[in-house]
C-alpha cells in the first residue's frame, strides 16, 4: 500500500459511500457524511499502526509515527466537532 497520499485522498478510496434518501435533511447528510470520514480515518490509522508495528526501518517507523499522530490528532479534532 501507498502512505505517501493524503487523507483527503485515502477518504475517497476507502470511505464508505453514503447511502442518501429522498426525504433526508442536510443535517443528517452532513451526519453521515462526518460519520463516514472518522471511520476511514480509523481504518487508515490502523492500517498505519499495523505497517509501523511490522517495520524494521527506523526512519520508516518515524515516518509512519508521525502519520500516526497526524492521523489521530484530526480523529481528535472530528470527534471534538461532533460533540459540539
Amino acid at each position: 500500500m501507498d502512505l505517501d497520499g493524503t487523507t483527503a485522498e485515502y477518504d475517497r478510496k476507502f470511505a464508505t459511500p453514503v447511502v442518501t434518501h429522498i426525504n433526508q435533511t442536510d443535517e443528517e447528510q452532513a451526519i453521515l457524511e462526518h460519520n463516514a470520514h472518522v471511520e476511514a480515518l480509523e481504518t487508515y490509522a490502523m492500517e498505519l499502526r499495523k505497517y509501523f508495528e511490522n517495520s524494521e526501518d527506523e526512519k520508516y517507523k518515524r515516518y509512519l509515527a508521525l502519520k500516526i499522530d497526524r492521523t489521530n490528532q484530526r480523529l481528535e479534532q472530528l470527534r471534538t466537532e461532533d460533540t459540539k
